[in-house]
């Protein structure tokens, strides 16, 4: 009965609204009504989507007549990912409650000639809106009184430097009671490989922070180092803080990233295997990618043949499983020295040398993209790590 009630409420509610359509419609010489729906479920996605929306609406020209009205839903309440994010969104947008954009759109199927335009979200762009706009989202508060002693309490002083450290693992859909498709193992990650590049930044002066949800996986109680994931002092106030905060963000890409990136961090990732969903439309994103092995040969692929390949476009880890191939991810003390020459490049930089090797690389991902990547990232501005181009010194040679 209940379902049958909010149906007929719906459907009432879209009826409704068809007025709405016919004055959006009659107002089109003055006004483009658009409605941009946010996939709110994700962290990621509620994160990014807006800003780079609007980040691309302040990069190109806009005319004088019609001019622009956007109007959002960041969902409801019980689908957000994360309240507090969603109300900082809500101070900046044109947000009425969901259930009014929702009419909207259903009075659009409705009346399909006067449905309005949705544009499409993405949280790669398009254009290199990180990189060229400044951040569209309000800051959030200074961490409270009560934030910096409960943090304090677990080990971290949020008031000198640290690193957020997100690893993505299959705790996510656990926590849903949802299974994940077994394929995903191959964009997991395991914490244990990174604790030796977190005793590392402990030496030099860091603090380690790692952050998402609960997980079977543990970092352990490393001095100088907290695991926020599994720690009781999780808000959604402080899901948003840290990685906005951060000096740098270590990442397998998982939806907190997200976060350093809306907060102009950088951010080193790493075990990147799908580069059609890396983010590399921005250089605050520093790329360490999985070796692809020819199980034929026991060979390594070379960019070239990675840009040949169907693969560079999957997104799907199925797509790579079916593959065939073999895929090395760097190991614990490959890490290390991964982490510890990202953190001597963003000290002292680069050679003119290794940004020349950065910008050949990223003209042939640009050219292996094509169509599709500029429209996705724009121009591809990401960096791959120095250590790993200098230690893999055949991967960018044709």
């Amino acid at each position: 009965m209940r379902r049958l009630l909010t149906g007929a409420a719906r459907g009432f509610a879209a009826l409704v609204a068809v007025p709405v359509l016919v004055m959006a419609w009659c107002l089109r010489p003055l006004v483009r009504v658009r409605l941009c729906i946010v996939g709110s479920h994700r962290f990621g996605h509620l994160a990014l989507e807006p800003e780079m929306w609007l980040a691309y609406r302040q990069s190109v020209a806009a005319p004088r007549l019609p001019r622009n009205l956007d109007v959002w839903s960041l969902g409801s309440a019980k689908v957000r990912s994360n309240q507090y994010l969603a109300r900082l969104w809500e101070a900046r947008l044109t947000c009425p409650p969901s259930w009014v954009v929702g009419a909207l759109v259903r009075a659009g199927r409705i009346v399909p000639a006067l449905a309005l335009e949705q544009p499409g979200m993405s949280i790669f762009g398009p254009g290199n809106g990180l990189d060229v706009v400044t951040r569209q989202c309000p800051a959030p508060e200074p961490f409270t009184t009560a934030e910096v002693a409960a943090l304090r309490g677990s080990g971290v002083d949020v008031t000198r430097p640290y690193v957020v450290l997100v690893v993505r693992d299959a705790a996510y859909y656990a926590a849903r009671g949802e299974s994940e498709d077994p394929n995903t193992a191959l964009i997991n990650g395991d914490v244990r490989t990174f604790i030796p590049a977190c005793e590392y930044l402990v030496s030099v002066g860091l603090q380690v922070i790692r952050l998402g949800g609960p997980s079977p996986q543990k970092l352990g109680n490393l001095p100088g180092c907290l695991d926020y994931a599994n720690s009781d002092v999780r808000t959604p106030a402080l899901d948003v803080k840290l990685p906005m905060n951060c000096r740098f963000a270590i990442a397998t890409q998982t939806g907190p990233d997200a976060l350093a990136l809306l907060g102009r961090r950088p951010v080193l990732y790493v075990d990147v295997l799908r580069f059609s969903q890396a983010f590399l439309g921005t250089s605050l994103a520093t790329l360490v990618p999985v070796t692809f092995v020819d199980p034929a040969t026991g060979r390594p692929w070379n960019l070239a043949r990675l840009c040949d390949s169907p693969l560079l476009a999957a997104k799907y880890p199925r797509e790579f499983a079916e593959s065939g191939l073999g895929f090395v991810r760097a190991d614990a003390l490959e890490m290390r020295e991964l982490v510890a020459d990202y953190v001597d490049e963003l000290e002292n930089g680069v050679s003119d040398e290794v940004s020349g090797l950065r910008h050949r690389v990223n003209e042939r991902l640009q050219q292996g993209m094509q169509p599709w990547g500029r429209e996705r990232f724009g121009d591809v501005t990401a960096r791959v790590s120095r250590r790993w181009l200098l230690t893999n010194v055949d991967w960018s040679r044709n």
